[in-house]
């Protein structure tokens, strides 16, 4: 029961939108996307995460509400927050007397997913504000509502049914070029949107279309996403050519924003993409929801992790207490140049996830503290252990091997 109620309550949320790793060479990201945020609100009721925490009301007390965007920041930033929080949690499934849950990479890269995914999602529109920017954009001039205003657009009654913005932001897309030969000639200027206004805007027409019918669209993934980014090509301007030059923005700089303030980033820049793009490519709505998504879990994707700060953080956390790297460290844990599950980022996330049991009794054993992560310092410890894994003759400490002094 509890697996129905956490996916009908992300399907809600995120169709009312209330709800070093850098690009390889071509652009593409593909291996460095999470994986489905959908599967990973499933993992996050099945392996028992519901059981402490709950997202929007729904899931249990004891740890934190999640649903407040408290994760909105990159994944190993949020593999941090899990590995802080780590021995709570243990203690309390072992409380409960169930075992802590393990994770395959995959559902590890879903799972933090989700978790992020709900960082991206926006208040519920506002119909008092939207009733006040429908009149400022002059969006009545040309449609009609309930009967009231122009008769140049089609009528908006329609839109009333629809519970995700990413309706309108599809007959915004697809009918931009068109509107705004329109607008010109009535000399209505053109409108932009800001933050929630779109929201609010569907808001006020839901409010005034009336009905109680409501159409919802599943949650982007971010790897169709991806697909559809080269299919519709969007990929010809925002991707580097040979030279490293682009002809649109850096969408992973740009696009700072909730899903539906990149929603409103397409609309505002919709002249100049015009102009470059010629016929506007037409997207359906379960298209605009996976585009969207991979355009806003880009910001996902960590800033490079800097090896030389990842060695000062290897050193302060004492791992060496543990673990051994060419050149010092201890054995009470394995060689971490030669475990075969820690050869990307997501690999190492879920050893560290899978073994903090075990780890914990032995960092006790040891009289090691258990280490705690800030922001950017998990990216950075991950680049370190991952460049020595490609150059095992770098010492752990910052210190040559004997056979090599001189």
């Amino acid at each position: 029961m509890k697996l129905k109620v956490i996916l009908l309550v992300l399907v809600l949320v995120t169709s009312s939108l209330k709800a070093g790793l850098a690009f390889s060479a071509d652009g593409s990201s593909s291996l460095l996307l999470p994986g489905n945020p959908l599967e990973g609100s499933r993992l996050f009721s099945e392996k028992g995460c519901l059981g402490c925490h709950s997202v929007y009301g729904v899931g249990g007390v004891a740890g934190p509400e999640l649903g407040q965007g408290i994760l909105k920041r990159p994944l190993l930033d949020i593999a941090g927050v899990m590995w802080n929080h780590a021995p709570g949690m243990a203690h309390l499934f072992q409380e409960r007397r169930t075992a802590l849950p393990q994770f395959k990479p995959p559902e590890m890269a879903s799972l933090i997913s989700y978790l992020y995914y709900l960082g991206s999602l926006d208040p519920p529109g506002d119909a008092a504000t939207g009733a006040r920017l429908f009149r400022e954009k002059q969006c009545e001039t040309c449609h009609s509502l309930s009967g009231r205003g122009g008769k140049v657009g089609p009528k908006l009654d329609s839109y009333g049914r629809y519970a995700s913005p990413i309706y309108l932001t599809v007959g915004l897309w697809n009918h931009g070029k068109p509107m705004a030969v329109i607008m010109e000639a009535l000399h209505v200027p053109r409108p932009t949107f800001e933050k929630n206004d779109i929201a609010d805007l569907l808001a006020y027409i839901r409010s005034t279309a009336g009905g109680t019918e409501r159409i919802y669209v599943r949650p982007g993934n971010p790897q169709t996403g991806e697909k559809l980014f080269a299919q519709k090509r969007c990929a010809q301007c925002h991707t580097p050519d040979a030279q490293g030059m682009r002809i649109g923005s850096d969408l992973r700089t740009k696009l700072k924003v909730s899903l539906i303030g990149i929603a409103g980033a397409m609309w505002n820049h919709g002249p100049k993409m015009w102009a470059q793009m010629g016929a506007v490519p037409p997207l359906a709505p379960e298209e605009m929801s996976d585009l969207i998504s991979y355009l806003y879990f880009l910001q996902f994707i960590d800033p490079s992790g800097d090896a030389k700060r990842g060695r000062v953080v290897y050193q302060e956390k004492k791992c060496g207490s543990c673990h051994t790297l060419p050149g010092a460290g201890g054995t009470v844990g394995p060689e971490l140049t030669k475990a075969e599950k820690l050869k990307t980022p997501v690999e190492v996330v879920t050893e560290m996830w899978n073994h903090v049991g075990s780890m914990e009794r032995k960092m006790l054993e040891e009289s090691v503290e258990w280490p705690v992560f800030k922001g950017g310092e998990m990216a950075d410890l991950i680049t370190y252990l991952l460049s020595v894994r490609k150059e095992p003759s770098v010492p752990a400490e910052g210190k040559k091997p004997e056979r090599n002094q001189k």
